[in-house]
């Protein structure tokens, strides 16, 4: 008796050490999309301020160039061999960068050319439904009611804290119109990107997505560019804050943000991993507060506490997954 006893509590012991180890890498990965979202967020308003100067395919560009020579520069210096792609996953890198960066930086970019940020990022923020979506009949994960129950209260408080910008922003159908076209290319590259997580390491997948992305955005540059926007925008970006904000959009934003998205996304899941694009208008308010100078309002707040508390509840299933 005293034997199965010991055997009983060792093995309880185990568990318990295997549970906290499992819920500390998790920790991790949460730490990594709160990163991701927070850069991710400020995109819409540095995009935004650099959109007075430049055209939105001129700014698609730089930064993709800045991004492909730094990441593959680092890449070939530090995983060499490893850096090539086989041929069986070519099909899967093209379907990747078709979707995104090309559609969906252009969809996006343009919308904001059209509407206010905080309207084009409460419309970005739907992209975990239709994810989640994805995730449960494409790739079979499974999801509870109280799963859907968040996504559906971290949505409503997204409406709530841009309640304001909906009733006294002048629409522009056509802008909302991207935005969503924005949405449904993000749903093309979860897929890829799917088939991709395990056969490649997130900075490669981001570095051959980028040096892929600025070769597919080179024409458009002379398609949408006279010699006379050209000599305009070379002299705008020698202003430092167009510059600075360029840096962080190519190095931060479309690179160090989708490298810590992806390793989460291998451990947490499609569905789990983009509920956290809700918290892109959230990171979106904040930023525009201290550089935009916009005021956070009670609607802004309630909608935060709204949106956090439907992030913790799509993450319950697994938590109690890993506590049995």
């Amino acid at each position: 008796m005293g034997t199965c006893r010991q055997k009983i509590e060792r093995n309880l012991s185990t568990h318990h050490r295997y549970r906290i180890t499992v819920q500390q890498k998790s920790s991790k990965y949460y730490i990594y999309l709160l990163i991701s979202m927070f850069l991710w967020g400020g995109s819409f308003v540095f995009t935004k301020h650099l959109l007075i100067d430049f055209n939105p395919i001129t700014i698609i560009f730089i930064r993709s160039f800045i991004a492909a020579l730094v990441f593959a520069i680092f890449c070939i210096i530090l995983y060499k061999s490893e850096f090539k792609i086989a041929k069986k996953d070519f099909k899967y890198f093209i379907g990747l960068v078709f979707f995104e960066p090309f559609l969906y930086f252009i969809f996006e970019t343009y919308s904001l050319q059209l509407c206010d940020a905080s309207v084009v990022s409460v419309i970005i923020a739907t992209i975990p439904l239709f994810v989640a979506l994805m995730a449960v009949f494409v790739f079979k994960e499974r999801l509870s009611g109280l799963n859907f129950f968040g996504i559906f209260l971290s949505i409503s408080g997204i409406v709530i804290m841009l309640w304001r910008h909906f009733t006294h922003v002048d629409f522009s159908m056509l802008g909302v119109l991207l935005a969503f076209g924005a949405v449904l290319s993000t749903i093309g590259y979860n897929y890829f990107l799917r088939k991709l997580t395990f056969s490649y390491s997130p900075i490669i997948i981001i570095t051959w997505q980028n040096i892929l992305g600025l070769i597919a955005f080179f024409p458009l540059v002379f398609i949408v560019n006279d010699a006379e926007s050209v000599v305009s925008q070379y002299h705008a970006l020698g202003n430092t804050m167009n510059l600075s904000f360029m840096l962080i959009l190519a190095i931060f934003c479309s690179s160090i943000a989708f490298i810590l998205y992806i390793d989460a996304m291998r451990t947490l899941g499609v569905a789990r991993t983009n509920i956290f694009i809700n918290l892109i208008p959230v990171m979106t308010a904040i930023i525009a507060f201290f550089v935009l100078k916009e005021e956070i309002t009670l609607p802004k707040v309630l909608g935060i506490i709204m949106v956090i508390i439907g992030i913790f509840l799509v993450q319950q299933k697994r938590k109690a997954r890993q506590n049995n």
